[in-house]
């Protein structure tokens, strides 16, 4: 179920947040509303395939149950021994439901195993991906390490736990949140917040629509062609950064606005990252929970700063190495990951000092073409697409051989809204962002018309126009 889609706007999300209110909203985050969320959270989750809740209680059911022996054993033995088990189920299990299938192509005797899963969880011999898996096993990986840190109070009920994970909102495609944030708010709970949050759906649903999947519509004219000419190339590469952007993007603040609508503050995502000017500030910028996520619990794991030099680089590549894997079971997300911790890697080297000898514009320049040319990598399917989409771009298939103006009649109506997505991106974006956390930020009354207005729009196009997930679904 989208947040997009009809039945989730007009029947799931009216349904639950009158559930929640009649459980008593004022007194406290009881076990009533947790148990509310949590049946709603399962509800949307079984909504494509009931069998996905029960991987989802296993999954996390397994974790939780590794890392009691972390929290009340007396021995650092005992607790490391707890936490090492925790890890592996947890990785086993995110491995056996997003990787098998790639694995098998590599290891040909794993099949058996890929066809008992696809039975269950898949159709014609494949493993469908679990939506939200990377997500909550990350979530609840975090929870197991800031127990064995001391971060975490030794007495968690299952409940509460499973009211940290279970929320509907975040469930799919995060932010990832860590226990402790959630724990401080489920103390503090008192009362949704449901104008400010709407407002922030409204923004973010109007984001999806109207500017994301228009320029969805453009993609394939670099990743749809054989050997696409450079008009295809850029247009194509350009229109998925954006697409990417907008479409994540969209989905964070949808999140927060229905976060806000339980009760809850989520953390932002975005902050302008194709503002960034160097690598390592982009990451600062995007996906910043899982950015946050691999630094606290990777890379400051394998030894982060306090290294030799050639031992912080390798920690860098290490890291975005496995970031790219995390996306998802291709040979072109490593290397996606791996051409980030190059760049990290060659800012070291180069030294902050330098690069800020360039003047602000030149230095964003820069540092947006080097992350389109990884977002390249990041879509295609194969290196040859790679390849190809790379040769097109310094027009070794020509200038525009192959490219229409007709382009412009065709999609007359999607042009005029990235336009519009453009004005957005230079004049508004910024103002949102400046207000950050969007959670705490409070629309005035002719914004709130606005936004219910241009929400308005961004639905009738939804409906009047074939459904596009979103991207960070399938990862």
């Amino acid at each position: 179920m989208l947040f997009t889609d009809p039945l989730f706007l007009f029947y799931f999300l009216p349904v639950s947040l009158l559930a929640l209110r009649t459980c008593g909203t004022g007194k406290g985050f009881t076990p009533i509303a947790r148990w509310t969320i949590i049946l709603s959270t399962l509800v949307f989750y079984a909504y494509e395939n009931w069998l996905w809740c029960i991987l989802f209680l296993t999954v996390v059911g397994g974790i939780y149950v590794c890392t009691i022996p972390v929290l009340i054993a007396q021995t650092r033995l005992a607790r490391r021994a707890g936490l090492v088990v925790a890890v592996i189920f947890a990785l086993f299990s995110l491995g056996l439901f997003k990787y098998l299938n790639w694995l098998v192509t590599l290891f040909p005797g794993l099949q058996p195993v890929q066809n008992a899963l696809a039975s269950y969880f898949g159709s014609e011999g494949l493993i469908i991906l679990p939506p939200g898996i990377s997500f909550y096993v990350f979530e609840a990986l975090s929870f197991t390490i800031d127990a064995y840190r001391g971060r975490i109070e030794r007495k968690i009920r299952w409940l509460d736990y499973l009211s940290f994970l279970a929320m509907f909102p975040r469930f799919v495609a995060g932010p990832i949140v860590r226990y402790s944030d959630m724990a401080a708010q489920f103390t503090a709970w008192t009362a949704p917040r449901y104008s400010q949050g709407l407002s922030v759906f409204a923004l973010g649903f109007t984001i999806k629509n109207l500017f994301a999947d228009q320029f969805a519509i453009f993609v394939p004219y670099a990743f749809g062609s054989h050997q696409p000419d450079m008009a295809q190339a850029w247009l194509g590469s350009l229109s998925y950064a954006f697409q990417l952007y907008f479409d994540f993007w969209s989905y964070s603040l949808m999140a927060s606005g229905l976060g806000l609508c339980l009760g809850f503050e989520f953390p932002d995502n975005f902050k302008s990252p194709y503002r960034a000017t160097s690598v390592s500030d982009f990451w600062q910028r995007w996906h910043i929970t899982l950015s946050q996520w691999l630094r606290d619990y990777l890379y400051i794991s394998l030894g982060g700063n306090r290294c030799a030099p050639w031992r912080v680089y390798l920690n860098l590549l290490l890291t975005m190495t496995i970031a790219g894997l995390w996306h998802g079971a291709s040979f072109t997300f490593v290397m996606w990951g791996a051409y980030h911790g190059i760049l990290l890697v060659g800012e070291r080297l180069v030294g902050e000092a330098r690069l800020s000898r360039l003047p602000l514009r030149s230095r964003q320049l820069i540092t947006f073409l080097l992350v389109l040319l990884g977002w390249v990598v990041f879509r295609s399917e194969s290196f040859t697409q790679v390849a190809s989409v790379l040769r097109g771009m310094v027009g070794l298939h020509g200038i525009a051989p192959q490219f229409s103006l007709l382009l412009v009649e065709k999609h007359l109506p999607s042009l005029l809204l990235i336009l519009a997505a453009c004005y957005f991106w230079v004049r508004i974006e910024p103002r949102i962002v400046a207000q950050s956390p969007i959670s705490t930020c409070i629309f005035p009354k002719h914004v709130q018309y606005t936004l219910l207005g241009s929400f308005a729009a961004a639905l009738i196009l939804c409906l009047s126009s074939q459904e596009i997930p979103f991207l960070y679904f399938q990862f």
